[in-house]
């Protein structure tokens, strides 16, 4: 994925807005799990809500729409986070265009029991088209084994993997955690919004209220030249 910023449709400036909204996307200063100080951070934990979870699949809802991918047959959500995501993005397909597709997850664990097996929601059989629902992806660690399991034990066809933010940083190479995957197994990475979106957002005049300053703009302009992709 480039990093070419492209007119925003109106649901991603409203995602925008609900980002800074519930602080799920905050500036300041903040140092990474890998140690790494970073002037903006994103935490989808925050989306802890009735409200946020209605909103976040009308916002995947209408970008899925919007990219034509709604015609699969299975939205698909990776333990832990992606479990309400899919299940959300689904019922917005529904509540909203009338699209109606199953959602599925797996398990941590298989269970023996009772229904058994690793995944819960509508069977997964083999051809079917599937559409993953994530929020982020840092290191791609938990999506490279979901992908690898799918289509070894699913055998289904994956159409594609849709996240809220692509912060468009360096994975292991010189590319984004998110271009390395779409290079190493050939899956198509649709984020609703990417940092360098979000930021020329915020850069002006805008509806969430929120501006950034001169100070903070030149500071994630040298930190995504140092550590962007």
């Amino acid at each position: 994925m480039e990093n070419t910023v492209i007119p925003l449709s109106t649901y991603q400036k409203e995602f925008i807005d609900f980002l800074m909204e519930t602080e799920v996307l905050t500036f300041g200063d903040f140092i990474t799990k890998s140690g790494r100080k970073t002037p903006y951070f994103v935490n989808t934990g925050r989306f802890h809500h009735g409200s946020h979870i209605s909103r976040l699949g009308h916002f995947y809802a209408a970008h899925i729409k919007k990219l034509g991918l709604s015609e699969v047959q299975t939205v698909f959500g990776p333990a832990y986070k992606g479990i309400p995501l899919c299940v959300t993005t689904a019922y917005s397909l529904y509540e909203r265009y009338k699209i109606d597709i199953g959602f599925c997850f797996d398990r941590k664990e298989e269970k023996s029991h009772g229904d058994g097996g690793k995944y819960v929601g509508a069977p997964l059989r083999s051809g079917d088209s599937v559409l993953i629902i994530e929020d982020v992806i840092t290191a791609g660690i938990t999506l490279r084994a979901t992908l690898k399991t799918l289509k070894e034990e699913a055998l289904v066809d994956i159409r594609g993997v849709v996240i809220a933010v692509d912060r468009c940083e360096r994975g292991e190479t010189n590319l984004s955690a998110a271009d390395e995957i779409e290079k190493e197994l050939g899956i198509s990475i649709h984020p609703l919004v990417t940092i360098h979106e979000i930021i020329e957002y915020l850069s002006q005049s805008n509806s969430s209220g929120f501006t950034l300053s001169e100070d903070s703009l030149e500071r994630i302009q040298q930190y995504l030249s140092e550590h962007g992709a």
